[in-house]
């Protein structure tokens, strides 16, 4: 019987889950135990809370983010004479066109099609880190904005965009897609098919509400890119005339003296968080055994027998299991968040609503959504992104070779195991500091006084404490199969 539930567990974890994995696979050994990763960053937290709240004053909380500008007159020159806004966009366009095409008439084969690896990775993935280090650059050259754009007198509208929507049509997609790229299983055909529907979305979206309005609330890439573009430290805008403004600024400076205008746009930044630390911990082996190993032997009672037994019959029901835990992630984290600052409003008997306060310190939660989404990811983009290089070649997967890089150029970057389990502490560490700090700034300006201040960020840093602890320890859990 054991030995039949051993090759079982074997067969389960060897069934597909998604379309790519999110590491190499290759085991680590820790060179110093687990617990010494966690107690130092934990250390870390705490010492930089420490420091802000002996060096940092109100009155520096409360100037504005220094800015260096660039370009200039030879700069707009540049950009218009070498037309190389609309060059960017007829790149793009052309890409999303290839991605649908290849998936409708090409090779079935996921690896070997172009459009799977470009939108899930290099465009959902790679065109994040691109906000982050190039700004807000696909306000400008988002593809659906470039469609809808070619019809004459389209993108104005025909109804006024209902204030009671605000961002909740692109918390709903943002959860669409997340369900899609988890348990959607798609193929290039099924993915074109998605490409072709959510074009179809965004014009019509656009022809009732227009263009500004919809690309502001509802199309959930324009929300997430922008979002993470407030912590680039680029920030380049174009004005009423056509010229283009450029300024360079410290990391995470954008968000300083920022509020969330609405708790619809809290949700969709809190999902950013809680779907990547869900999707990092539903690959490993401990959340796999909590459902197929029965430990409390609650399905075994049911079934009448071991349920990786009834593993098939089952698939459906864990399924909707994760789907469910997935959709009410963001909630659970609203919960942890609202709790940990009616902590702090109880602390310093602030007149500051709960609703209010985190509307007030929503932004310092992105810093460490967006390190929790780059030290799951960026392996992926460098073992299979990469390889968009070669894809160009040969897009349909026929054997083509147009530029001489079909194979060579799917040739992955494969860091060493070490270095990438220390790029994610240090990349973590730098995302909970850099949230600390944005909270302990926006105390500063929310309540009395320092004392006031600090004492109203001592949950705050207790929940950032158990961010930390959890990010690192889902990456140290082992991978199911």
């Amino acid at each position: 019987m054991r030995g039949k539930l051993l090759l079982l567990v074997a067969i389960a974890g060897q069934l597909p889950q998604i379309s790519f994995a999110h590491s190499f696979g290759e085991p680590y050994k820790l060179p110093i135990p687990y617990w010494m990763y966690i107690y130092g960053a934990m250390a870390a937290l705490v010492l930089s809370f420490l420091i802000l709240g002996y060096f940092y004053s109100a009155e520096e909380a409360s100037r504005p983010p220094r800015k260096f500008t660039l370009g200039g007159k030879k700069l707009n020159i540049f950009v218009k004479k070498f037309h190389i806004v609309t060059l960017f966009k007829l790149i793009i366009l052309f890409c999303f066109g290839l991605a649908i095409l290849s998936g409708l008439i090409g090779n079935q084969d996921s690896y070997r099609n172009f459009n799977m690896t470009f939108f899930w990775i290099s465009f959902a993935l790679g065109a994040s880190y691109l906000s982050f280090v190039f700004g807000n650059w696909y306000h400008f050259l988002n593809p659906w904005k470039c469609i809808s754009a070619r019809f004459t007198n389209f993108n104005a509208g025909r109804h006024n965009y209902p204030s009671a929507l605000a961002y909740w049509p692109a918390v709903i997609l943002y959860m669409a897609f997340i369900c899609l790229e988890l348990f959607g299983n798609t193929q290039p055909l099924s993915l074109s098919l998605i490409l072709i529907s959510y074009t179809a979305i965004n014009l019509i979206a656009v022809y009732l509400v227009g263009a500004a309005a919809w690309f502001r609330y509802g199309e959930l890439f324009s929300v997430m890119f922008r979002l993470i573009a407030k912590m680039s430290p680029v920030d380049y805008q174009k004005d009423k005339t056509g010229n283009w403004h450029i300024s360079l600024r410290t990391p995470f400076s954008g968000l300083i003296h920022e509020r969330i205008e609405h708790r619809s746009l809290l949700i969709f930044i809190l999902f950013m968080l809680s779907s990547t630390a869900y999707d990092g911990l539903r690959e490993t082996r401990l959340w796999f055994n909590i459902f197929w190993q029965d430990p409390l032997q609650i399905l075994e009672a049911i079934l009448g027998k071991h349920p990786l037994h009834a593993y098939i019959t089952l698939r459906p029901w864990y399924i909707g299991f994760e789907t469910l835990c997935l959709l009410l992630s963001p909630f659970i984290y609203l919960g942890l968040f609202l709790f940990f600052l009616w902590l702090g409003k109880a602390l310093t008997r602030s007149t500051l609503s709960v609703t209010e306060l985190s509307l007030r310190f929503g932004y310092s939660l992105l810093p460490i959504a967006l390190v929790y989404h780059i030290t799951h990811y960026y392996t992926l983009v460098l073992s299979q992104g990469i390889k968009l290089r070669g894809l160009f070649s040969d897009p349909f997967g026929w054997g083509w070779d147009i530029f001489g890089n079909a194979i060579s150029g799917r040739l992955p970057i494969l860091p060493d195991m070490g270095f990438i389990w220390n790029s994610q502490v240090w990349l973590i560490l730098i995302g909970h500091v850099a949230s600390v700090y944005l909270a302990h700034a926006e105390a500063l300006r929310s309540f009395a006084n320092p004392r006031q201040a600090s004492i109203s960020q001592v949950p705050m840093l207790l929940l950032m404490v158990i961010f930390t602890g959890v990010g690192l320890w889902i990456l140290a859990q082992p991978l199911q199969g």
